[in-house]
Order: structure tokens, then sequence, then C-alpha cells
């Protein structure tokens, strides 16, 4: 099987058929874990150490989501704006208790390869270190770091330019239970994520954060409380120059009344409440201030359907060129279906509207603020075939509308991965 896959898959440059291409790499990527079955050992529950390897191969007839009028000279030349991305990857997870501390590692290196943007091939990293420390009965709490390199979405950028970045990060922050139902949490965390491609030097940002949780735990362990977050935030690549339109720093305070509720054995909800400001450093025509917020329903409504509602109005960074954030409003909706002991089912549905703020645009050349509407739907199956090896399949489709017609685009993506645990 290995041998016919392997043929198909390096003689599917010469087929037209999207459609045999997709299955031949499928076939390629199934039999190379197949393969590796005789070597493997069931992991237990237990183990400490955990390495794996993985293989995945995802279509999408729309990979830097471009409209429909977009040229071709935006992709660089390249006619289809489909794309079929193939990945390998190993890694490992190690989950070490020490008495009462806790160490967590995850280990991830992937490599890359386009069919049609071939110049976006890329070796690819997520790392995560973190020890969760506990000192007595009331004082716990986590230091770590993370380094992830990727290429970014184009859902925002919606043209053929470099997206790989480098992001790290550090945190640490300590919990003191003063009181049988009372706890205070302090901490700090850097984030620092870093273009590879000298044109994109301008949006590497650096943000230091300082966040303070004052809750309180109900006797049955649900958890009431209030957040403070103040961020510090720098683009270390520009210079301030009075007639340009790109601001040097910024700072974002964000207060938040948070929750954590339990109302029986089936019912769950979280979530937060709050009001975030954020003021630029020079240009202060770009400042911004909304009331945010997140509301998540879980219901386990049998032993075998979990349906999980997620209402939110947040705000985040803006991945194009053109704007520094973007306030997010909508609904996320997913049901889990447990259809056999080693089959499981998922439909995640989301509406939301996305409107760009700090848009240097819109302040200095009287543009209309960007609004867009964006619709998914999608469907993913996971099938344990025994032991240590899974099989996960995915299909979705997007449709985003807007009132800039270069930014409306449709979608459709479907996958592949398989996933050998040692």
């Amino acid at each position: 099987m290995a041998y016919v896959a392997f043929v198909l898959w390096q003689s599917s440059s010469k087929f037209t058929d999207v459609g045999l291409r997709f299955l031949s790499i499928c076939l390629f990527c199934l039999a190379c874990c197949l393969s590796s079955v005789k070597l493997y050992a069931a992991a237990s529950e237990t183990d400490t150490f955990k390495p794996y390897l993985s293989s995945s191969i995802l279509y999408d007839s729309n990979y830097l989501r471009l409209s429909k009028s977009a040229s071709p000279s935006i992709t660089g030349g390249v006619n289809d704006f489909s794309e079929v991305l193939k990945q390998a990857s190993a890694g490992f997870d190690v989950d070490w208790k020490i008495s009462r501390q806790h160490i967590l590692i995850k280990a991830n290196i992937n490599q890359n390869w386009f069919e049609n943007f071939t110049s976006l091939d890329y070796l690819g990293w997520n790392n995560r270190a973190q020890w969760d420390w506990q000192v007595g009965n009331q004082l716990n709490g986590e230091i770590g770091y993370g380094n992830r390199k990727f290429l970014g979405t184009y859902n925002q950028l919606n043209a053929f330019i470099p997206n790989l970045s480098t992001t790290q990060e550090y945190f640490a922050n300590a919990g003191y239970l003063f009181h049988p139902n009372a706890r205070l949490k302090l901490g700090v965390f850097r984030t620092d994520s870093q273009f590879d491609s000298v044109s994109r030097a301008t949006s590497n940002i650096l943000e230091d954060n300082f966040e303070a949780n004052l809750q309180y735990i109900s006797p049955s362990s649900n958890i009431i409380g209030f957040r403070f977050l103040g961020t510090d935030g720098r683009y270390p690549q520009r210079q301030f120059i009075p007639t340009q339109i790109l601001d040097t720093a910024y700072s974002r305070f964000n207060y938040q009344l948070t929750w954590d509720w339990r109302l029986d054995s089936k019912f769950r909800i979280d979530g937060n409440a709050g009001y975030t400001e954020q003021n630029f450093e020079h240009f202060r025509v770009q400042n911004f201030s909304s009331v945010v917020g997140q509301l998540n329903l879980h219901w386990q409504y049998s032993e075998k359907t979990l349906l999980e509602l997620n209402l939110k109005r947040e705000i985040g960074q803006a991945l194009n060129v053109n704007s520094s954030f973007i306030q997010i409003q909508g609904v996320e909706f997913n049901a889990r279906w447990q259809l056999s002991p080693k089959l499981v089912l998922q439909l995640p549905l989301s509406y939301q509207e996305q409107a760009f703020l700090g848009q240097s645009g819109a302040s200095f050349a009287n543009l209309p603020q960007q609004i867009n509407q964006l619709t998914s739907v999608g469907l993913n199956l996971s099938y344990l075939s025994f032991n240590g090896f899974t099989i996960n399949s995915l299909v979705s489709y997007e449709n985003r509308d807007s009132n800039f017609s270069d930014r409306v685009y449709q979608s459709f993506s479907a996958g592949m991965n398989f996933k050998l645990v040692f």
C-alpha cells in the first residue's frame, strides 16, 4: 500500500484533477503512518513522556481570501487561487509531577509544503514549557515560556505578501489563598512577535502586560471575580514621523468581571464582562474604547452529546497593514456527538461582525470604517482506530461580506490529519 501511495503522490503533479491529487496525498499520509504501526507501543494515560508523529493534507479553494475580482497579479502571477498544503510534524508532550510540583512541556516541529504558492514553504515549530508550582496550601502559581514560528492567516491581509512570523511569550504569576473562599492572583507576561520579512518589520510588536485577579471561590468551587489587565505596547521597528500615519506605541487598560459557575452536573457557565480603552502615544485620533465581554455556555445534554454556545464582544490585534486593532462581536455554536467509543462528530457554526479600529487610512484620508460580516460552518470527524493512532477529517465553508468590495470572499476547505502517539 505504501508503495502504491508513494507512486500516486510522485505522479500527482501530472494530473489536472485536484480531487485525484488530494486523494493520492491522503493515501500517502495514511501509508506513512500505518508503516510505523509495528514499531509503536500504545500510549498510557499515566505516561510522563509521549512522542508522536503527524501528517496532514489541506485543500483550500481560496487560501489568500481574495475577492472574485482580484487580479492574478496580486498573487505573484499565480492564476489558481486554490492551494493544497501538506504538513509533516513530530513532537512530544511531557507531563511530569514531582510531589506538589507539576512540569508541562510541549514541543513540535513541522515542515509545510505548498503546491501553488511554493515560496510560502516553511519550517515551523510550537514549543512551550511551564512549571505549575505550589508552596504550602495557600501559595501557587505558574512560570513559563513559549516559542512559536508559523505562517499567519490571510483572512485580513487578502494579498500575497510575506506573513511568516515568530512569537515568544514569557509569563509568571502567583496566587495567594488569603481566605478559604478568597484568592488574589498577580501576574506579568510579555509577548514578542516578529515577522521574518524585512518588508513587514514595521508590524513587529512587543507587549508587556500586568494582571491582577481577585476571586471569590464558593464551597462548591464556583468562582466569581474581578480582573484588571494593563498593557504597554510598542512597535520597535517604527520611528515617529509627524507626517506619517503609523504610531510607535500605545497603552491599553481592561477591567472585567469574571465568572466560572457550574449550575449542576450538566450545565456550566463562564465568561467575563467589562470595559477596554486604548490610547496611542502620538495619533490620539486613533484612540478607542468599548464595552467587551464573553459568555460561554456548556450543556452536557446527554452522556454522548455536548452543546456549547459562545457569545463575545472583544478587541484584538488586526492582522493587516492598514489597521491596528479589530473589534469582533458574534456568536459561535458547537455540537459534539460521541457516535461510538472511537468516533466523534463535531458541527461548528459561527457568525461575527468585524469593525476595524485605529485605522490609519480612515483617520487621515476620510475613508469609512471597514465593517465585515463573516459566516462559517464546518464538519469535523475524529476516529481513534486503535490506541495511539487517530484520524481527523474536516470540511468548512466561509463567506465574508464587507463595505469594502475587495474584502468580500468565499472559501471552501477540506483536510485530513493522521496522528500516531507512541
